[in-house]
């Protein structure tokens, strides 16, 4: 059975890899708890998603040191696992407005060919919860993509980010709350 420890309190990401590792012994962990105790014991897998929302509203220079900071908390996880696998949001190829892209670009090119680390980049997952969702149904409506719960479980492979890509980043400079945010990544362009 392995040991494996999930961070991050995103209800879409614990659901799915539980529900892909259901026979193995999981943890849970809050990703902000981690981060300030750096007081592991060994996994055979960690599981990572998760970042402080505070880079919505950080300088872009504080930015960047927060980008290096989290470089660092990765390197300290890779030496407590066989195995990290690092949840990211789906990067498009040629333009973002999105500071979540732009954080995880600086960072997974960082540790995309170490071969201790699997990235998976995908789009917000459509579970049975959020597909019954108000919110759900408007996704649909709108033709928004999804990532369907089930090939991501029954597929994993399919969305290991391997090709290093360098959309062009336009608005970073500016804060902005989560919502905006948000808002910003239906304008991103693969």
């Amino acid at each position: 059975m392995l040991k494996i420890l999930i961070i991050g309190s995103s209800y879409s990401i614990k659901n799915t890899f539980a529900k892909k590792f259901n026979n193995e012994k999981i943890k849970f962990i809050n990703f902000r708890k981690i981060w300030n105790l750096r007081n592991l014991d060994k996994f055979d897998i960690i599981i990572l998603s998760g970042f402080h929302h505070k880079i919505f509203q950080l300088q872009l220079k504080n930015l960047n040191n927060y980008i290096f900071d989290y470089k660092n908390f990765i390197k300290y996880l890779i030496s407590k696992t066989n195995k990290l696998i690092l949840i990211s949001t789906f990067i498009p190829k040629k333009k973002s407005f999105s500071r979540v892209v732009y954080f995880y670009v600086n960072i997974l090119n960082d540790f995309v060919n170490n071969n201790k680390v699997v990235v998976l980049s995908f789009k917000k997952i459509m579970d049975d919860k959020l597909k019954n969702s108000l919110v759900g149904k408007l996704l649909n409506i709108l033709k928004i993509e999804t990532t369907a719960q089930n090939d991501l479980i029954n597929n994993t492979n399919e969305f290991v980010y391997t090709k290093i890509k360098k959309p062009k980043f336009i608005f970073l400079k500016y804060t902005r709350t989560v919502f905006i945010e948000r808002l910003t990544r239906l304008f991103d362009v693969d």
